[in-house]
């Protein structure tokens, strides 16, 4: 399965993809979840998985949508951190084996509130595998984020 992650606003620094015959897996799983407050001065990083970086946050998806994207903002980050986005196919039936990583890449912050985002993409002429994935985000290799979405077949997104 081909797919591609691409940062928006960095080049992407090291990626790889996964094959899995004629399936294209590229999901970006969101819980949508709320970001989580933290103390100032620890590295952080909210996170919501859309559309686009510019849609709303959530965490159903069609079959047929082109892209996921795993949008963030860092605060306290310094100069040099490096953010790592994993996707991972958590559950999706025949498939794929359950927790199969679909794809990862990494970039590099400049600034304490850097902001950017990953998306993983369908091949075209492809549809994603219905069932559960998610996105899990590093700092640094410290897990720092997991959010999980569901994809479903013909299903209007819904938005939170």
């Amino acid at each position: 399965m081909d797919g591609e992650m691409r940062p928006l606003r960095r080049k992407l620094t090291a990626s790889s993809t996964l094959c899995w015959g004629a399936i294209a897996i590229a999901l970006a799983q969101v819980n949508a979840q709320e970001p989580v407050a933290h103390p100032t001065g620890k590295k952080s990083i909210q996170l919501y998985l859309a559309t686009s970086k510019e849609s709303k946050a959530t965490t159903t998806f069609s079959s047929d949508v082109m892209r996921i994207y795993a949008v963030w903002k860092g605060q306290s980050l310094e100069a040099g951190d490096k953010i790592k986005a994993v996707w991972i196919a958590e559950d999706i039936g025949e498939a794929a084996p359950k927790e199969s990583k679909i794809l990862e890449g990494e970039l590099k912050v400049y600034k304490p509130d850097e902001d950017g985002a990953f998306y993983v993409s369908r091949p075209s002429g492809k549809i994603w595998p219905v069932g559960k994935y998610a996105v899990i985000i590093y700092i640094n290799g410290n897990l720092a984020q997991r959010a999980k979405f569901t994809i479903r077949q013909g299903v209007q997104i819904e938005v939170q």
